[in-house]
């Protein structure tokens, strides 16, 4: 089903869309100074989100990994061609027909496991820096909705 979202009166526009992509800009920012801290400024936002979700989830299907990244299949199949050579992940065929890949982390990211999670928790304390639980409970529901009505209008 196609929704068809309206805009809001010039009174009342918000700036939650414009915030949260300064957000996103400003945590790539940080996200690379730590991990350049870290020793490991080869490894960019982009590629660094891939290598959460692995170590998070565990190793999975490569469509799978893009639809949690939230990018395209192109564009994950080009970000991991430039991963593997580092060692940061493998890919490998899976049963009989060679079509399904499954990505898993490469020794490079096993190996800099503890740095990853350093900086991951690093981030996270800046990130929710004098917020509440309760305010980050809420905040985090409010930004599912808006990815859920994000999805809704592209399907």
């Amino acid at each position: 089903m196609r929704v068809e979202a309206t805009p809001p009166d010039k009174e009342k526009r918000r700036r939650g869309g414009f915030l949260l992509s300064r957000i996103s800009r400003a945590m790539g920012k940080k996200f690379e100074g730590l991990m350049r801290e870290e020793g490991l400024s080869e490894i960019g936002s982009g590629e660094g989100r891939l290598v959460y979700l692995l170590w998070r989830d565990g190793p999975m299907r490569q469509g799978e990994l893009a639809v949690k990244a939230g990018i395209d299949k192109s564009t994950l199949a080009l970000t991991l061609a430039r991963m593997e050579p580092k060692g940061l992940i493998q890919r490998g065929k899976e049963g009989r027909d060679g079509r399904v890949v499954t990505v898993r982390l490469g020794a490079d990211a096993v190996a800099h496991g503890a740095a990853y999670e350093r900086v991951s928790e690093r981030m996270s304390g800046l990130f929710y820096l004098g917020i509440s639980d309760k305010e980050i409970a809420a905040f985090e529901t409010t930004l599912e909705k808006i990815l859920s009505n994000l999805a809704e209008v592209d399907s």
